[in-house]
């Protein structure tokens, strides 16, 4: 669309509604008092706050643990205890096959080396993602295109008009070097030099040099009281070259001059001699470094307070409408070909690399971990294949040798009591409210089940970076850790999540979604009936937000009050109104 259509119709527009403003006042006058809005309790639309929920993620631990492994080289010969079993440190478990178990273990260090690397690569994407600046992918509209382009040589405007107001007429280095020139400018040459095209007037410039338009009327032919013309003036500009101090630089040149000879056998004639004059050097590193002007081909009169640049003839105080004209001249300005996606991820595709990258890193650690598991029962049982216990305890499971175990899970788990333990971490800010016996929720990763914990301890000193969690870098954060009385669906090594619920003190109150609250002047009110059951404008006085949506209402509503939605044509002071009966409650 051409701009000029886009302005006529933006015009059209805002004549259009400026016309029938009136007429549509006073409808709303007249209908006013037949306005109906519906409203409902402030109980039915109360979010509540039932606190902040502190998170973070730990891994099930028992100091008196022992786990026996087994992967598809390990051949069980003989199983020595059973579930329930009590054993003391030293009584052997299991007996390995131990004809591969070399081999077995290099087999095992390979896995393990390959899920390093591969952790390693996933956690350094992770950490390259969390860095990435998300795009937008948005197509520019014709008119956001459009004021974008005037904006951007508005600003070129000015700028080139601050710098053309600030230039001096001469270069502050070198006053025989012109920025630019007006009809007063003297040439350099203007002791020896007549105009003519074989001895032009000469003007040493800097390459942006331009000439207003008083300089070119005074090279035009000038009318005479007899009605003829003057010749054309010629002239020279000439860019040139400096040295580290921004002076000319200067060059000998030899001419050939007739002076008179004064010998006595001359009788006054005139002879040729050779002269050394030093005269100033064209910038070479620059083309085109001579620009000829001929006065006699000068158009009509040029305007003497425009100017133009000497060499390219492009005018310096260009308007803002010669850019408009340009651009209502492009055809190709805004083709919606020329408009290429920028590469990367918008906003909720990074969301989504990092959450899928984040659940790579879980993976592959829960990997890792098992497998060092299961090397070490191989490097257990290399010596005579016995697997031996390592602490005083109860056999908490035992598989069968003669069935598969492709599960995953600990073919035998010894336990020094029945519960297990996990860690995790709160924020400093939280160290007045989370004290032992607070209880915590536990989340696990592989099964989905939820257990309940109680915090037994709380460090004294915080950890070093945040790795149990994402939380706030600007605080420390200290480790805690919690017992699980119920773990039978648990098992020694397995993630679990952590939140525990703060501010409780907090809860409570009146939490309307935004979408009820309006400014005014600063102020914020909601649309609620009065006794007379009609809409007026109630002040009330919010506080935080909660939830991403709602806002606390510490003062002017209770949950008693009826409210309407307060945007539309219904939400008017004085409207009547009439509870919405569709709300459950």
């Amino acid at each position: 669309m051409k701009l000029k259509k886009v302005i006529a119709v933006i015009v059209v527009l805002a004549v259009t509604v400026g016309a029938v403003t009136g007429g549509i006042y006073g409808y709303k006058s007249y209908q006013k008092k037949n306005l109906v809005a519906e409203v409902q309790s402030v109980s039915s639309l109360n979010y509540g706050y039932y606190g902040n929920s502190e998170t973070s993620y730990g891994v099930v631990t028992n100091d008196s643990s022992q786990e026996v492994y087994l992967d598809d080289s390990n051949k069980v010969q003989e199983v020595y205890v059973s579930k329930g079993d009590t054993v003391k440190e030293g009584d052997p478990l299991i007996q390995y096959d131990t004809s591969e178990a070399e081999i077995d273990i290099q087999r095992k260090n390979l896995e393990i080396s390959t899920t390093e690397n591969s952790l390693a690569k996933a956690q350094h994407s992770l950490e390259s993602l969390k860095n990435t600046k998300p795009v937008d992918k948005t197509r520019p509209s014709t008119a956001s295109t459009a004021s974008s382009y005037i904006n951007k040589k508005l600003q070129e405007l000015e700028q080139k008009k601050a710098y053309i107001e600030s230039l001096p007429e001469k270069d502050v280095k070198d006053n025989r070097i012109y920025n630019y020139v007006t009809e007063d400018s003297e040439p350099y040459n203007k002791d020896t030099a007549d105009g003519t095209a074989e001895n032009p007037y000469i003007y040493y410039c800097n390459k942006d040099v331009f000439a207003y338009g008083s300089f070119y009327n005074s090279l035009r032919p000038q009318k005479k009281s007899d009605g003829t013309y003057t010749d054309g003036k010629y002239v020279k500009f000439i860019i040139c070259k400096k040295d580290s101090d921004g002076k000319m630089v200067f060059e000998s040149v030899e001419t050939g001059d007739e002076v008179v000879d004064d010998s006595t056998e001359s009788n006054g004639d005139t002879k040729e001699v050779t002269v050394q004059k030093y005269e100033p050097v064209a910038d070479d590193s620059i083309s085109p470094n001579v620009k000829d002007v001929d006065g006699s081909t000068m158009p009509m009169d040029y305007d003497k307070s425009r100017s133009w640049y000497v060499f390219s003839g492009e005018e310096v105080g260009k308007s803002l409408q010669d850019y408009l004209d340009e651009l209502e001249n492009e055809d190709n300005w805004n083709d919606e070909d020329d408009w290429e996606e920028p590469e990367g991820y918008t906003e909720k595709e990074l969301a989504e690399a990092i959450n899928d990258k984040e659940s790579e890193v879980k993976k592959l650690d829960i990997q890792l971990r098992k497998l060092k598991l299961e090397l070490e029962t191989l490097q257990d049982s290399i010596n005579d294949g016995v697997v031996y216990a390592k602490l005083d305890g109860v056999v908490k499971s035992v598989g069968d040798p003669d069935q598969k175990q492709d599960d995953g899970n600990a073919f035998l788990v010894v336990t020094g009591d029945d519960g297990l333990y996990v860690s995790g971490t709160i924020s400093e800010l939280l160290l007045d409210e989370v004290k032992p016996g607070t209880v915590v929720t536990a989340n696990s990763w592989e099964s989905g089940m939820t257990f309940e914990a109680t915090v037994t301890s709380v460090s004294d000193y915080p950890v070093s970076g945040n790795s149990w969690g994402e939380g706030n870098p600007n605080v420390s954060y200290y480790q805690y850790t919690a017992y699980m009385e119920d773990s039978s669906a648990l098992k020694n090594g397995e993630y679990v999540d952590l939140a525990i619920q703060t501010n409780q003190s907090e809860t409570g109150g009146i939490y309307l979604d935004k979408a009820y609250v309006r400014q005014e002047d600063g102020k914020s009110y909601v649309m609620m009936a009065d006794e007379n059951n009609q809409l007026k404008k109630q002040y009330v006085v919010t506080g935080k937000t909660v939830y991403g949506s709602a806002i606390e209402i510490k003062s002017g509503l209770t949950e008693d009050d009826k409210i309407a939605f307060p945007y539309g044509k219904t939400a008017v002071e004085g409207a009547a109104v009439t509870e919405d009966e569709s709300i459950e409650y």
